[in-house]
């Protein structure tokens, strides 16, 4: 545990002072003591699902919340909810989604150094900021291309701040691509929001930003968050090294260096499409070519 500490300390350090840290659980309440004894600083174990941070006399002075959080369980809304009310009270929210107990071992973590990783990341977004169009292709037949022109570019490098939600495991970079411009196949082979691992890879075709076809499987899946869902709302590439096979959690599989992903559905207020659902899609052996032509480290 004693990286996962460090990783811990860094994320919370860096993105300011820490005074109190309330590690907020939704139902894995013996992982969320676990985390919290491993913080050099006062924690409080709280269970959001019945308890209001809000209405506990110490809320005023908690600088930082740790959520242990399964957004796919029952409880996850009233979890939403008090995650709004300290992010207006100026805490800085680090989520730590769908995690299991080997993610406390030294071994999960590898060699990932977050301060390291987040110097990276700003080093290659300072690059991306500068590319027009990007070219995807796969073995398996993915072949897409879209502009980015004018597009912000975020940095997810797993550091606390007061204008993001932080996550660990944290290293991507992302933005929406522009919309009208998206066209092409994309052959997804890796996880789907939020554990699904299809049995075979799904081929997808947009025109103009918008899904046309795709398998009666994939359609299912999306069905229920039809007809927004339908919009290419994300891109991204992952660059942490500590991560190359399928852990069946799209919160650590997306970070996975080599790998990129897109998302239908809501755009993060970097693009067009705003809704309540936003659906990630891995290709884990992607070739990445950018124009103008930039250094990607393992692309």
């Amino acid at each position: 545990m004693n990286v996962l500490r460090q990783n811990l300390i860094v994320s919370l350090n860096e993105g300011g002072p820490v005074t109190r840290v309330a590690v907020c659980y939704q139902s894995k309440q013996d992982l969320a003591e676990a985390i919290a004894q491993l913080l050099p600083y006062q924690a409080q174990v709280i269970n959001t699902r019945t308890t209001s941070l809000a209405e506990l006399e110490w809320c005023d002075r908690v600088s930082h919340v740790i959520e242990v959080y399964e957004p796919d369980k029952p409880g996850y809304e009233k979890c939403k909810s008090e995650r709004m009310g300290m992010l207006q009270r100026g805490c800085r929210i680090l989520s730590l989604f769908d995690w299991q107990k080997s993610y406390l071992t030294d071994a999960f973590w590898g060699k990932t150094n977050y301060q390291q990783l987040a110097l990276k990341l700003a080093q290659i977004k300072k690059a991306l900021e500068g590319v027009d169009t990007i070219h995807i292709t796969s073995a398996l037949g993915t072949d897409i291309s879209f502009a980015v022109t004018g597009r912000q570019w975020i940095a997810a490098d797993g550091i606390c701040s007061s204008n993001h939600l932080a996550q660990m495991p944290d290293g991507e970079i992302y933005t929406c691509p522009i919309e009208e411009s998206f066209n092409g196949v994309l052959v997804i082979d890796g996880t789907i929001t939020r554990s699904w691992l299809p049995a075979k890879p799904q081929r997808l075709v947009f025109e103009q930003g918008r899904l046309r076809e795709c398998s009666p499987e994939f359609r299912n899946y999306i069905a229920p968050f039809e007809p927004e869902i339908n919009l290419i709302g994300e891109f991204a590439l992952g660059f942490n090294p500590a991560y190359r096979q399928s852990m069946h959690n799209i919160s650590v599989d997306e970070k996975a260096a080599g790998t990129v992903h897109f998302a239908l559905g809501d755009s993060y207020n970097l693009g067009r499409n705003q809704c309540n659902c936003h659906v990630d899609m891995i290709i884990r052996h992607p070739r990445v070519r950018t124009f103008p032509a930039i250094k990607l480290p393992y692309f």
